[in-house]
């Protein structure tokens, strides 16, 4: 196993650092567009850092998978002790650490610049490390559905199956509110209730405790998938 870890390491180390860069984005945009700060506004420009910093992460925790797609690799790894369950376990806890490493600098970063702001007099900067936490849920969900299709069907064609699913899968819930949209105020009443400000500390649990709980099952997946996707890669 200790073997695996520094092969990720070696291998996606400049991955892993850059979610410390992915986490700052929102401080980098401020200072890249220092100039336009009073024409954009400070807020704006901090939520635009925040999805991009978000977007680019996502994408460097998939190129950790790139290249693994290969029979050879599949192949020999299942032949070594640790198997292709150790393989794919070491994955999974590299991608979350990850998705740890982004979310803590973002909230360290954040958290710094609104405690600087408010000792220079600026006391109107708000901290926008509330929306990291659930776009890092979004991550963790996104992964869980992502890893599965990329060991079942390689990088390339896993992501055209997972596209026609994602797309299959809209069609229907855009069908189900159209069929039911007589109802959707007593839904959105609802979700507004459940989702209330006093609520929000035991969604955030139990959001956490549900996500942990679905990349996990994916896991499990992709370990009864893994053999059946070496079979089929096209080198």
């Amino acid at each position: 196993m200790t073997g695996l870890v520094y092969k990720e390491w070696k291998q996606n180390r400049w991955y892993i650092l850059s979610m410390i860069l992915c986490g700052a984005a929102p401080l980098l945009v401020l200072l890249f567009f220092h100039s336009q700060i009073s024409d954009i506004g400070e807020a704006p420009l901090r939520i635009g850092g925040l999805i991009a910093g978000f977007l680019t992460a996502g994408a460097l925790q998939m190129l950790v998978l790139r290249g693994d797609d290969r029979k050879l690799w599949g192949y020999w790894i299942t032949a070594t002790p640790d198997g292709y369950n150790g393989f794919l376990r070491v994955k999974y806890e590299m991608i979350f650490a990850m998705i740890v490493l982004f979310l803590f600098t973002l909230q360290c970063v954040d958290r710094g610049y609104c405690a600087f702001a408010a000792d220079m007099g600026n006391t109107e900067v708000a901290e926008i490390s509330g929306i990291a936490v659930l776009l890092c849920f979004v991550q963790i969900l996104l992964r869980a559905i992502d890893i599965p299709f990329v060991y079942r069907f390689g990088s390339k064609k896993g992501s055209f199956v997972k596209l026609i699913c994602m797309i299959v899968l809209t069609i229907i819930l855009l069908a189900l509110l159209f069929l039911n949209i007589d109802r959707l105020d007593t839904f959105f009443d609802s979700c507004k209730k459940v989702f209330s400000v006093q609520n929000s500390p035991l969604i955030l649990s139990v959001g956490l405790v549900l996500c942990l709980a679905l990349y996990y099952i994916s896991y499990r997946i992709t370990c009864r998938l893994y053999l059946k996707g070496v079979e089929q890669y096209d080198r």
